[in-house]
């Protein structure tokens, strides 16, 4: 096997795992044109205000440290359809609502669990409303004395 045969299959693999994720400049591209067609019949100061927002919040969930990126990864389903403004939201609630189960007594560790394996891949904020939910169902059951 040839030099070139050898580095053509080591660096294939690599090259096609890079092109399945987005480039920066076809995210970019992507908000301006999700921009100009939602925004567009409002006047150009709207469609620049959509596109600057959209970056910012592009860059925000880029900029996300370990522990966000699974999550990241999970609400990014939602950057084409509603933007990346409703990404960054996603994350910062996941993550809030992934904190806040961390906190929650030992007692509630069941029905965690229990929600964690009905709400599946839906992320920890539905997680979280599953949890409070049956919380207050549980107080509101409670005879009172």
């Amino acid at each position: 096997m040839s030099r070139i045969a050898i580095v053509a299959t080591l660096l294939l693999p690599c090259y096609f795992a890079e092109a399945d994720a987005p480039a920066e400049s076809d995210l970019k591209e992507e908000i301006v044109l999700r921009c100009h067609y939602e925004m567009g019949e409002f006047g150009v100061e709207a469609v620049q205000a959509c596109i600057q927002a959209e970056n910012s919040a592009l860059e925000a969930v880029s900029a996300y440290p370990r522990q966000g990126k699974a999550i990241s990864s999970r609400c990014a389903a939602y950057a084409h359809a509603r933007g990346w403004a409703v990404v960054k939201l996603c994350v910062d609630q996941d993550i809030e609502a992934e904190a806040a189960l961390r906190q929650y007594p030992a007692e509630h560790a069941a029905l965690i669990d229990l929600c964690r394996t009905e709400m599946e891949k839906q992320g920890p904020a539905k997680v979280k409303a599953c949890v409070d939910q049956r919380i207050s169902a549980q107080a509101e059951a409670k005879p009172v004395r």
